[in-house]
């Protein structure tokens, strides 16, 4: 299970499915680069099921709509959480289009990955056109794990 949802949304509320979709970004235009994002950020949220132990996690971004080729870039704030929703001090790094998480389990169970992304990113970029642009979000031997979120001209 996974879900793309607004700044403020908690680890409580995604785990107990309470948690709004965010289904899109806006952006505006000016002199043909993208000029403005709004919201400024928002976060890819994922269920896992791992042993106790080391686990790594790659989640990759894709652009299905081949108009863009500039992805999210992530933003301070990311984060892993047991099932009672208290951090579990994760290393997150992204190279390119994929993010990578991290983590020592003290125990088997189910976590909650929070991604925090970073729309600003493709400020500056020319104006894609189509003006829409669509992003999926998986995270890699988690069935269920695709979200998508589209750029949307204002």
């Amino acid at each position: 299970m996974s879900k793309i949802t607004p700044t403020g949304t908690t680890c409580t509320q995604f785990k107990n499915g309470t948690a709004q979709t965010l289904s899109s970004i806006n952006y505006s235009v000016s002199n043909g680069v993208i000029h403005n994002v709004n919201p400024g950020v928002f976060f890819y949220w994922v269920r896992v099921t791992v042993p106790a132990g080391s686990n790594t996690f790659t989640i990759t971004q894709t652009i299905t709509t081949g108009n863009f080729a500039t992805f999210f870039g992530l933003a301070s704030g990311s984060n892993v959480f047991d099932s009672n929703c208290n951090s579990v001090g994760p290393t997150i790094t992204q190279n390119g289009n994929t993010t990578t998480v991290q983590w020592n389990a003290a125990a088997a169970g189910t976590y909650f990955i929070s991604i925090k992304y970073d729309p600003h990113s493709v400020v500056g970029q020319p104006a894609p056109n189509p003006t829409t642009v669509h992003y999926n979000f998986t995270t890699t031997g988690v069935p269920g794990s695709t979200s998508g979120i589209d750029l949307i001209k204002q």
